[in-house]
């Protein structure tokens, strides 16, 4: 029994005219520059499968400095020349034996020696289905029914629970039940999206070198988790330790898992699987994790803003788009490092930098992000947002530091005008005698989600004045740009208070009488944050243009 997932279609792409077919490893690469994108069934199959393809593209092609990826970029294919084809075929001609989903001593990404123990309900590698106590609210499968997956589904389900599976309580090996929730649930993934999955792969490969360190901190023993000399052990490492390098990370054993195979109808379905908790990461993310944004937060102390505590990731939130982390995201943080964006962007700006990608391109940052319940063992909520990526502010250097001071600036404009609007909620509860608002937040509900398409446009207006090349045109482009948006947070936040008051249920004279004063506050001081925000944006400056006066 075998299904080599170098060669038998499992990987969900869609080709340059929309079609949707599944194609193997070997071909989604030959093939790359005819792909659009990998489009797994959720976004969490989405991003895990891209971080697994990631994986095997760097071990094949490195780039193992800025020359090879430059080859590697403006070539028609990835094997456009016979070196990159030959470092392909090389490669999976190593490894031909580690990516049989069934194989008997060295199955991928799994562990044989869990054999031994009693096979559970393959329910438990979809989150979205109920499987024991983990009912979930629109599926109503339980322990009893039969289910069962193809092999190319439960390969994509596999890699996903690797990077994605819930924390809590596991089938234990021997005695201990106790698992972190893997690796990619701490942070939102960002993946550089160009128009074909040639260039979406690229942009998010920086330079690959192990011997050389390359990225830090890769050893010359990284390898991915189907390059270890044994597979994992069925032992949980609870000790844990740190990667070895990128592809390491990418590849992170989190659980160790056993997949069960069985004829059905002539065709072979898993049936069951064994799932058990595995290695746990011992680092800090920020030094392995390139693929996220953090944040640090900040205070005060003898005239300037200094670091407190642990770098945070960026992770997505419901309502509130990803957008508000364009500045984490995006631009880079070279004097204060209050803020470092995903690695693999700062490799992009450094290709434009070089002059490799083009000043004018835009592409799309694509963040996918998974939310569990308080308690960490369910999923709540799975999410993928977009945002424009002009090349031209990826690269935005020390010279134009300010245009990330006016991101921040405009981002707060939109929090400091949500936050008015809870508080005109609040004030408003208040005033009728500690009556409480409605849980849904419908004020928040008519706001944030109607921003982020503006947000957008007001990241391509950026983009487009930073390559202009008269300094004074680009400062007042920029500022053009950024009194659009004010009036664009304005509207918005106007237009939800206006449509909360006029659904709010009518009791009376006491009612109207309650809201009248919030509602003339909430406008009173929407009207002030505007005022302040354009005297602030009003200072931006162009710092060759103050060099030359």
């Amino acid at each position: 029994m075998k299904f080599d997932l170098l060669t038998e279609p499992w990987l969900p792409v869609v080709t340059l005219d929309g079609t949707h077919i599944e194609v193997s490893i070997r071909d989604v690469l030959t093939r790359a520059h005819e792909l659009r994108w990998l489009d797994g069934e959720t976004p969490v199959v989405t991003a895990a499968l891209h971080r697994m393809l990631l994986a095997v593209a760097h071990r094949c092609y490195g780039p193992e400095n800025a020359s090879v990826w430059k080859r590697l970029w403006t070539g028609s294919s990835l094997h456009e020349h016979s070196e990159d084809e030959q470092a392909f075929e090389d490669y999976l001609a190593s490894v031909s034996d580690r990516f049989d989903l069934f194989h008997t001593t060295r199955p991928f990404l799994q562990t044989p020696a869990l054999s031994e123990k009693a096979w559970g309900n393959v329910t438990q590698l979809l989150p979205h289905r109920a499987t024991g106590n983990n009912a979930t609210l629109f599926d109503h499968t339980t322990t009893a029914d039969r289910v069962t997956l193809s092999p190319a589904q439960a390969a994509r389900w596999l890699v996903t629970l690797q990077a994605f599976d819930v924390g809590g309580l596991k089938t234990p090996y021997r005695a201990d039940k106790s698992s972190e929730a893997g690796l990619a649930n701490r942070f939102a993934t960002a993946l550089l999206e160009g128009s074909t999955l040639h260039e979406t792969l690229l942009l998010n490969m920086p330079i690959y070198h192990p011997r050389a360190g390359y990225p830090h901190p890769t050893s010359a023993a990284d390898c991915p988790v189907w390059e270890y000399k044994h597979p994992p052990g069925p032992e949980p490492d609870k000790q844990g330790r740190a990667p070895n390098g990128w592809t390491d990370t990418l590849t992170w054993p989190s659980r160790r898992v056993l997949l069960h195979p069985a004829h059905t109808d002539q065709e072979v379905r898993v049936d069951g699987v064994i799932i058990t908790p595995g290695t746990r990461l011992r680092t800090e993310l920020t030094d392995s994790e390139l693929m996220s944004a953090f944040r640090y937060k900040t205070k005060r102390q003898r005239g300037k803003v200094v670091k407190t505590g642990q770098a945070q990731p960026v992770v997505l939130e419901e309502l509130r788009g990803v957008w508000r982390h364009a500045r984490e995201l995006l631009v880079g943080d070279w004097e204060n490092a209050h803020r470092e964006r995903p690695r693999t962007i700062e490799h992009v700006a450094e290709m434009a930098a070089s002059d490799n990608i083009a000043a004018d391109a835009v592409y799309t940052l694509r963040v996918f992000g998974q939310q569990l319940n308080p308690q960490g063992g369910a999923v709540h909520a799975w999410q993928q947002e977009t945002l424009p990526a002009p090349v031209a502010l990826l690269r935005v250097d020390l010279r134009h530091e300010a245009v990330g001071d006016l991101l921040g600036l405009s981002v707060g404009l939109a929090d400091d005008v949500g936050d008015a609007l809870k508080r005109l909620e609040r004030d408003f509860a208040a005033a009728l005698s500690g009556e409480t608002p409605a849980k849904r937040q419908l004020l928040a509900q008519w706001y944030w989600p109607r921003l982020s398409e503006p947000f957008g446009d007001f990241l391509r207006n950026l983009g487009r004045a930073l390559n202009n090349d008269d300094a004074g045109t680009q400062q007042q482009e920029l500022l053009d740009a950024a009194g659009r948006w004010q009036e664009c947070v304005r509207r918005t936040g106007k237009n939800a208070a206006e449509q909360w008051a006029e659904d709010l249920p009518r009791r009376g004279a006491r009612q109207l009488q309650a809201l009248a004063k919030p509602l003339n506050d909430f406008e009173g001081l929407l009207d002030w944050l505007c005022r302040t925000f354009d005297a602030n944006t009003a200072r931006y400056h162009d710092p060759e243009k103050e060099e030359d006066d």
